[in-house]
């Protein structure tokens, strides 16, 4: 017995599709919370004191060591400050 080998829908199978960006506008009312770009809950209050020193606006370091993001170019500069590649930047990001 021989199994059926699925195709995934022509959408998907396409070389230019990419999932839409999930955020790419925040605000003071709605910020991007992001895990992935935190801390430990050890390392707030140093994490705080280096976007403080490099004077980064728009980025809220929590207490459980998560980031609360309101800006795009705050988000630009933390990514660039623990050296990571920002996927879904825009043009100017």
């Amino acid at each position: 017995m021989t199994l059926k080998r699925r195709r995934a829908p022509a959408h998907l199978r396409s070389k230019r599709f990419a999932p839409p960006m999930t955020a790419n506008t925040y605000r003071d009312h709605d910020p991007l919370i992001s895990e992935g770009l935190g801390c430990m809950t050890g390392q707030v209050e140093e994490m705080r004191q280096e976007i403080r020193r490099r004077n980064i606006k728009g980025v809220l370091v929590r207490n459980d060591g998560s980031l609360a993001i309101t800006s795009r170019r705050g988000r630009r500069e933390v990514c660039k400050m623990r050296g990571l590649g920002d996927a879904d930047g825009g043009y100017s990001d």
